[in-house]
């Protein structure tokens, strides 16, 4: 952290404590608590987290996410895109690192001023780790079922490699 972001923070912070002060509020106590709730819902999230990662992993491991982009490669003959840019599509809705590590790879092979640079930039700045998204969120939130929300999500995600196609093309 720069000095000025440092000061910035400190100034903050201690705003929200002379304000604490001034209206009689135990700030520190008021932290306490909310620390203490924090570190609920971080517990409450772990275990969905925990089986999410491990989805995954056992995704990558078995090959099911090379077959899955081998069967998805008609579709994105349809769409024209590049076969080096099924990988992103299979794991951008499922983990930011490792459609990262996808982009870095396009970028490495083809260089980030190439179409294939191109479409993996923006399929990853417009679009988000919808499953990472929906296990936080949502397990915060007590969310039991998600009646269409997942199928509303993965339209949407479409709809952007959709637009993504015609943007770049």
């Amino acid at each position: 952290m720069n000095g000025t972001a440092g000061m910035v923070l400190l100034g903050t912070v201690g705003l929200i404590l002379l304000r604490g002060v001034m209206t009689g509020c135990d700030a520190y106590g008021a932290f306490q608590r909310g620390a203490a709730r924090g570190m609920r819902a971080a517990a409450e999230l772990l275990p969905a987290l925990c089986g999410m990662l491990l989805m995954l992993s056992l995704l990558n491991a078995s090959g099911a996410s090379q077959l899955i982009a081998r069967l998805l490669s008609p579709v994105t003959g349809l769409l024209n895109l590049p076969e080096t840019i099924v990988p992103m599509l299979v794991l951008r809705p499922l983990t930011g690192s490792g459609s990262l590590a996808v982009l870095e790879q396009v970028f490495a092979a083809y260089g980030p001023d190439s179409r294939e640079g191109m479409i993996a930039s923006v399929l990853m700045g417009s679009s988000e780790t919808i499953l990472y998204t929906m296990t936080v969120y949502l397990g915060a939130s007590g969310v039991k079922r998600l009646p269409g929300v997942m199928a509303v999500s993965l339209a949407a995600y479409l709809a952007g490699v959709i637009c993504c196609c015609m943007i770049v093309s």
